[in-house]
């Protein structure tokens, strides 16, 4: 029988839905606090592999995901001239682990979640701006001046958290909060991103595989590079950008979100500088930005931090708003998701009616379980974000080397290490692991 408690999610995203989901599954009560208007998504793609998926598909939402997604085979990786470079393989994925990975429109992704979460959970322009916590709750207080209180607060209100602030705040007030933890995020990427509309497959023959190749062209003379990668609906998601000077330019502009703003001068004498490039579809980067609509494209920073406070007696985060990663390794929904399926089997298992000790005991056990994978996943993203944009002859002859001369055992073998981690949630009927590199938990 589940607890009777009541939980404050700050934050609608990918990480609060999914939380919501399995929050629903173990029978406790939840709201959310969405501080925008509307509970929509920004970006173009995201990816899932066999971490999350096994964990989905406990709740039921794995054959619709199979309907917005399309199966990643693997990496090819070339010059912004094509001329190619290596490529990394992954089709045996569905075999070692039982699913390929997938890459989906993160728009499909947001709405498939958010249609599993009753709309009278979730509760618009509501900025958590304060929370008090005490032994009887913590209250959150918004922006607009309203209350909730709860039994705990969950912050998956993303890397700009406005829970994480106030937390940290009154640590930092009682001298309790570690030096790391002040520092700001390190902005490491700006990019430009969207995805195109339905493009013709007579023209442009991939559209009709029924495995995604992600298409890397690297520039060799700046840190930039292209990201195309076909997706559902014969469309392609594309993302050009790259590392920050040491000097950025000053008309860039950070938004709470992460989401920044140039000139529309800016952001079109960037993508009129590609156009004319040929991708390995045939067609001109310029045809795939043309077909984008201009809803669909966003300008973004990309920031990476890992904290290492993500709790107090009554709060605890969630995903980006404790650990976020660069978008590299795909690894960012992925975390954010464990970390709900680790939080939701910890409460579930208290018994009656908590107190704070026990909610405490419950947080540290979420950040011993899940603080090291998620500092393996920072450190990880960082490194193949280094792989991809680093110039120079050492990085020429380390991607020559990986992408050509390392055999492939090799390569399953460090894909094995980070797909062993496929939870599930114990209180639900489990998965069959139907892959043959068995999952260790």
């Amino acid at each position: 029988m589940a607890p009777q408690m009541r939980v404050t999610i700050a934050g609608g995203g990918i990480g609060g839905l999914t939380m919501a989901i399995m929050l629903d599954a173990a029978n406790i009560d939840y709201i959310i606090l969405e501080r925008s208007s509307s509970l929509k998504t920004l970006g173009s793609t995201i990816a899932l592999n066999a971490c999350s998926l096994r964990l989905l598909e406990q709740l039921g939402l794995w054959d619709d995901i199979q309907k917005i997604a399309k199966p990643i085979a693997g990496f090819n990786i070339q010059h912004d001239d094509l001329t190619p470079i290596g490529k990394i393989d992954f089709s045996f994925g569905e075999k070692h682990y039982g699913y390929y990975a997938y890459v989906m429109a993160r728009p499909a992704l947001f709405e498939l979640l958010k249609s599993r979460v009753p709309s009278n959970k979730i509760k618009l322009t509501k900025q958590v701006v304060d929370l008090v916590e005490d032994d009887t709750g913590v209250t959150c207080i918004c922006e607009d001046g309203s209350h909730y209180k709860s039994d705990i607060l969950v912050g998956a209100d993303g890397a700009y958290s406005g829970v994480r602030e106030s937390m940290y705040r009154r640590l930092k007030q009682q001298n309790r909060l570690p030096l790391n933890d002040q520092q700001p995020m390190k902005l490491t990427h700006l990019s430009i991103l969207g995805v195109s509309m339905a493009l013709d497959p007579t023209i442009i023959p991939a559209m009709e595989d029924k495995h995604s190749w992600f298409q890397l062209m690297l520039f060799r003379n700046s840190r930039y590079s292209i990201w195309l990668a076909p997706i559902d609906g014969n469309r392609i998601s594309w993302c050009y950008g790259g590392e920050i000077e040491s000097n950025p330019d000053s008309d860039l502009s950070t938004g709470v979100n992460g989401f920044w703003e140039w000139s529309p001068n800016k952001v079109h004498t960037m993508l009129d500088d590609i156009h004319h490039l040929l991708t390995p579809f045939g067609c001109t980067v310029g045809d795939i930005i043309g077909s984008t609509p201009k809803e669909l494209v966003s300008s973004v920073v990309l920031e990476e931090k890992y904290f290492e406070t993500w709790h107090t007696k009554r709060v605890v985060l969630l995903g980006d708003a404790c650990h976020k990663v660069l978008p590299f390794a795909g690894q960012g929904a992925i975390q954010a998701m464990l970390d709900g399926q680790c939080l939701v089997d910890l409460l579930h298992s208290l018994d009656g009616n908590p107190t704070t000790a026990d909610f405490e005991r419950a947080f540290q056990s979420y950040y011993h379980d899940r603080s090291g994978t998620a500092r393996k996943a920072v450190i990880g993203s960082r490194l193949f974000g280094y792989f991809i944009d680093s110039k120079g002859f050492l990085a020429k002859w380390i991607r020559k080397i990986s992408l050509n001369w390392v055999p492939q055992w090799c390569v399953k073998s460090l894909t094995n290490c980070v797909m062993r981690h496929r939870p599930q949630l114990s209180f639900l009927p489990a998965i069959e692991d139907r892959g043959l590199y068995k999952a260790w938990w």
